[in-house]
C-alpha cells in the first residue's frame, strides 16, 4: 500500500479515548496480514507480534499509541443539541464549527459544533473563549429522535476527512499518532522477513492522551529486552519555537533524554547515518512527555528509545504531515529490525 493509503486506512478508525476497541476487527483485518500473531488484553492494548527465524532472538517492543482525542455526550437539550465534554487535548479554539461524527447506538450521525456567532454576542462576550462544555453539537435532530440512538457518554470524534496539499503534505484527523502506527505498518510491509533480527511486538497502546497508563500492562507483561517509542512531534511552523521544534522534511526525529538509553540511541543514529537515512536531533531534557517515559522504568527496567515524526497542527481536525518525513521514520524502523546488535 501507498504510504498515504496506510494513514487514511489506520487514522480513519475509531479509537477515542475509552473506546480503542471499538473497530478492534477492521484494526485487526489491516494489520494483521503483516504479523503471525494478534493479541488484545483487558486495558486496551492491541499487540502485533512477528517472530524473527532467528533462533533465541531477542523480543523488541515499538510502541505507538493508538488512541485519539475526542468528545463525550454529556446532555441533550429540548431542542435536541448535544453537550459535550473533552476526552483529551481537544482545543477549544478550533472546536466552532468542526465537522464531527457521533458514534451513537447503531449508527453515525453527521454533526456540526455551534458557537454564538460574533454578530450576536454581547459586548462582553466578544473575544471570549468558549468552552468546550458550552460548545452545543447539531445533528439535525429533534430530543425524541436523537436520544434513539445517543445516550450520555456516547463518544464523538472529528469527522475522518484526509487530503493533500502541495509537495506532498497530507492531512486528517488523529495523526496523534496513529500516523506513527502507520509508518511501523510501512515499516514492517517493506522488510525482508529473513532478515528480521527480532521478535517483534509492536504495539498500538490506548490511553496515551489521557495520561499514560495503558502501555505499561503491555511491556511489563511482554518484558522485552529493549523498545523503540514512536510519537508525532511539533513541526516548525512560522511563529513556532524554532529552539525545539522540528523542520518538516527533516526526516525522523531522534529523541536525546536523560530518559532514553544512549546506547540503544546511538545505535540508531547509527544505522540512520550507515543507510543515507535522512534524520534530525531532539533535545528532551529530562522528559519526553511520551509512552517512552514510562515503558523506560517498566519492571526491572527496559533500555528505551524514542523516534518522532513532526506534524503542523496537533490536536486539530487538520493535523499536517510531510510523506517524505512518514517514509524515512518508515525505512529507519525497517533498518533498525534487520540490523543485528541493535540492542
Amino acid at each position: 500500500m501507498e504510504t498515504k493509503e496506510i494513514i487514511r486506512a489506520v487514522c480513519s478508525l475509531m479509537s477515542i479515548n475509552g473506546y480503542e476497541y471499538a473497530e478492534s476487527d477492521k484494526l485487526c483485518a489491516l494489520v494483521s496480514p503483516y504479523f503471525d500473531v494478534v493479541e488484545r488484553d483487558s486495558v486496551g492494548n492491541h499487540i502485533f507480534i512477528k517472530r524473527s527465524k532467528k533462533k533465541n532472538a531477542k523480543k523488541l517492543f515499538i510502541d505507538t499509541h493508538f488512541d485519539e482525542i475526542g468528545l463525550m455526550v454529556k446532555g441533550i437539550t429540548n431542542e435536541g443539541f448535544l453537550r459535550v465534554c473533552s476526552v483529551g487535548g481537544v482545543d477549544a479554539r478550533l472546536l466552532p464549527c468542526a465537522e464531527v461524527t457521533v458514534y451513537g447506538k447503531g449508527k453515525t450521525l453527521p454533526g456540526v459544533a455551534l458557537d454564538k456567532p460574533g454578530c450576536i454576542r454581547k459586548d462582553d462576550e466578544r473575544g471570549k473563549l468558549t468552552p468546550v462544555t458550552d460548545i452545543l453539537v447539531d445533528v439535525g435532530l429533534d430530543k425524541t429522535e436523537v436520544s434513539k440512538y445517543v445516550d450520555i457518554g456516547t463518544p464523538v470524534g472529528f469527522a475522518p476527512f484526509y487530503g493533500e496539499l502541495g509537495d506532498g503534505y497530507y492531512f486528517g484527523k488523529a495523526l496523534d499518532d496513529k500516523l506513527c502506527s502507520a509508518a511501523v505498518i510501512k515499516a514492517v510491509e517493506m522488510l525482508d522477513p529473513e532478515k528480521l533480527a527480532y521478535d517483534l511486538y509492536f504495539s498500538m497502546s490506548c490511553r496515551e492522551e489521557v495520561g499514560h497508563r495503558a502501555v505499561s500492562a503491555a511491556a511489563y507483561r511482554i518484558e522485552p529486552d529493549a523498545a523503540i517509542v514512536l510519537d508525532v512531534t511539533f513541526g516548525l511552523a512560522p511563529e513556532g519555537k524554532k529552539g525545539s521544534d522540528m523542520k518538516m522534511g527533516g526526516g525522523a526525529v531522534i529523541s536525546l533524554s536523560v530518559i532514553l538509553d544512549k546506547t540503544l540511541t546511538d545505535n540508531i543514529i547509527a544505522v540512520a547515518k550507515e543507510n543515507e537515512i535522512p534524520y534530525q536531533i531532539c533535545l528532551e531534557g529530562v522528559g519526553t512527555g511520551t509512552h517512552a517515559d514510562d515503558v523506560a522504568f517498566v519492571g526491572r527496567g527496559i533500555p528505551t528509545a524514542l523516534l518522532g515524526i513532526p506534524i503542523y497542527f496537533m490536536h486539530t481536525p487538520v493535523e499536517t504531515t510531510l510523506l517524505d518525513d512518514v517514509d524515512s521514520t518508515a525505512k529507519l524502523v525497517a533498518e533498525c529490525l534487520c540490523k543485528e546488535g541493535l540492542i
